[in-house]
């Protein structure tokens, strides 16, 4: 078994133990060879027999080696050591001298402005390991700490997910410490950094109230209410911008939580400068989001209508062109001089190229039944049939309305229809 005087690989002693978790234990150990205080993590002997956990023990130590940023513990080391003739693998790690956040929170709970500069600086870090694809998905006080400076460091990405290792999670299986478990986390095996968010959002409320948001007997209990139960409200004294920084974050959804640890982070900087203003009020940028479609609608909605509309006009006024063709019918009827003279000049036009000798044959029989024949064929017989009647009126209007016409080719139609009769010499 593992304990203080322990040699892994001849070089690193252990001293001291500082923590442990469900896959192993972190100890205090002094490199022989390069002379400094390291962190050691030793994965389970128990755990090292399940090649699942070996190769998810390696993940964490490659997904913290390519990470460079403050706020996240640097990677020195990786090995295998016998230990009491079992295999023993090892991860050594920068050692941080100071205390985890939990054993903080065990003095009492944080202030909004100190709450805002962890969440802060812990978004920071999470956002530097999701822009390499990689998800913490243990975000917890125990694997947060506090440097003597008071900057955080974050540790333990034993159970980390990186995309390009793959999921590597059993069936059935749900790996996240129950109370900041995200709810998807036990609906789907989507893993996303929207994850990382909500556990954050757990830690500020801890850290604001001194306990978690949720409490069971089990760790299925505590699951359950992440899933269904509301959040409960914070103490009346967080100001505004704290409480929708952590409101925000604890949405059930993703989609509803902010979009990122950087704009989470980014919104905790503006919460802690001015805790009483709204760092992104996220419902004001819905409606704007809402008023933009609707206006966007109704101007398509106005030119689709008017668009539709507008070929209509064209339609109604063709309508009512045709029948002014039929005034001739009334017109006729109350006032025969003027019907006899709007007949008269297209009549004027076609006959005026060909000889009316024709058209002389066609009344001279009808002479008498020009009454029948206007009634029954008004559109076309009409301009030809009142001939015969007025032919004394127009003769004498026709040369003073239309001036470019001197002599009325009229009077000469009554000579000819008397040439065709009988008494023509």
């Amino acid at each position: 078994m593992l304990g203080a005087g322990t040699t892994l690989n001849d070089r690193y002693v252990l001293t001291g133990r500082l923590g442990g978790g469900g896959m192993g234990e972190v100890w205090r150990a002094d490199d022989t060879v390069l002379g400094r205080t390291v962190a050691v993590k030793v994965l389970m002997p128990v755990l090292t027999e399940n090649p699942s956990f070996v190769q998810r023990f390696q993940n964490e130590a490659r997904a913290m080696a390519t990470l460079r940023h403050p706020g996240v513990v640097d990677v020195y080391d990786y090995g295998v050591s016998e230990v009491d003739g079992r295999q023993v693998s090892f991860l050594v790690m920068e050692y941080v001298a100071g205390e985890s956040l939990d054993h903080v929170l065990r003095r009492g709970a944080l202030g909004p402005e100190a709450t805002m500069r962890l969440v802060a600086e812990v978004g920071d870090a999470l956002a530097a390991a999701h822009a390499q694809g990689i998800v913490h998905r243990d975000v917890k006080p125990a694997n947060l700490m506090i440097r003597p400076d008071g900057g955080v460091a974050l540790t333990d990405f034993g159970i980390a997910h990186s995309a390009s290792t793959g999921h590597l999670t059993a069936t059935g299986t749900m790996l996240c410490s129950a109370g900041y478990c995200a709810p998807e986390m036990a609906t789907s095996s989507d893993v996303t950094p929207a994850v990382d968010v909500y556990a954050l959002g757990v830690v500020a409320y801890e850290c604001l109230t001194g306990q978690l948001p949720f409490q069971g007997d089990t760790p299925v209990q505590i699951i359950f209410k992440h899933l269904n139960s509301p959040i409960p409200r914070l103490p009346a004294d967080v100001p505004a911008g704290p409480r929708q920084v952590v409101e925000r974050a604890l949405e059930k959804t993703p989609d509803a939580r902010w979009p990122s640890v950087a704009l989470m982070a980014e919104a905790a900087r503006t919460a802690m400068i001015s805790p009483a203003t709204l760092p992104v009020p996220r419902r004001r940028r819905t409606m704007r989001a809402v008023l933009t479609i609707t206006a966007a609608v109704a101007v398509s909605a106005a030119v689709a209508g008017f668009v539709w509309l507008r070929p209509s006009a064209p339609a109604s006024v063709g309508r009512t062109e045709s029948p002014a063709a039929t005034p001739t019918v009334t017109e006729t009827s109350p006032s025969p001089p003027a019907t006899a003279k709007q007949p008269l000049a297209p009549a004027k036009r076609t006959s005026s190229p060909r000889p009316s000798v024709s058209k002389t044959t066609v009344p001279t029989p009808t002479a008498t039944v020009t009454a029948t024949e206007t009634e029954t064929e008004t559109p076309t017989v009409s301009p030809t049939t009142p001939q015969p009647e007025p032919t004394e009126e127009p003769t004498t209007d026709e040369p003073e309305e239309p001036t470019s016409e001197p002599t009325i080719s009229r009077p000469p139609p009554p000579g000819e229809i008397q040439c065709v009769r009988a008494p023509c010499p």
